[in-house]
């Protein structure tokens, strides 16, 4: 072997190992790129996860800040009423006094109106199953069958049953299974408006 071979060959492995080099560090380059873009998306992916959280979190804190304003509402209108109720058990002996001897006297209709108030103030300062008030009331209904606030009342009290016209029943809410499209809108009545819809008497058929 002469010194011309062992050139030529030499230069051929370094032309060859040159292209293995060339080849791997090509490969390599590309393993880099694609790292470099997985993790722009995973880096990307992780910025929205945040940012969806964060979305999440202050849509949770607004619930919540609703919540407890609601409940602070809610607990507000229930000291209104339970003070509400403490004065009219004050007052409740003079004014069933008062209505009891007005209902004396007077057309029917007149006479049933007031024993049906008068139940109905015995009921909301005593309970819906107060002996005196379901009596005031069973006798506003005698006097005209008509009385659609001696008929709730009674029913209310779960003691007795009578019937009532669906013109009596629409003065109340309706129930809960019937009133899930709107449960606002029939939580928000307080006390005192649910008791002047209540007293409101609609005539029966043929009277004016």
């Amino acid at each position: 072997m002469n010194r011309e071979k062992v050139m030529q060959w030499t230069a051929q492995g370094a032309v060859v190992l040159l292209i293995v080099v060339a080849a791997f560090a090509v490969l390599e380059f590309m393993k880099v790129d694609e790292l470099e873009s997985t993790l722009a998306q995973v880096q990307a992916a992780a910025d929205k996860a945040s940012q969806d959280a964060a979305a999440a979190r202050r849509k949770l804190q607004d619930e919540l800040k609703a919540t407890s304003v609601k409940a602070a509402d809610l607990e507000q209108k229930l000291r209104q009423s339970d003070n509400l109720k403490t004065l009219l058990t004050k007052v409740e002996p003079q004014v069933v006094s008062a209505l009891e001897a007005s209902a004396k006297a007077g057309k029917p209709e007149v006479r049933a109106a007031l024993l049906a108030g008068e139940g109905l103030v015995s009921q909301i300062a005593n309970g819906t199953n107060h002996a005196p008030a379901l009596a005031a009331l069973n006798r506003a209904l005698a006097l005209d069958k008509a009385n659609c606030v001696a008929g709730l009342a009674i029913n209310l009290s779960g003691t007795n049953k009578v019937d009532v016209s669906p013109d009596c029943q629409a003065l109340l809410p309706a129930p809960a299974s019937a009133a899930q499209a709107a449960p606002a809108a029939a939580g928000d009545a307080t006390p005192a408006a649910k008791a002047g819809d209540a007293g409101k008497i609609v005539p029966p058929a043929g009277k004016s």
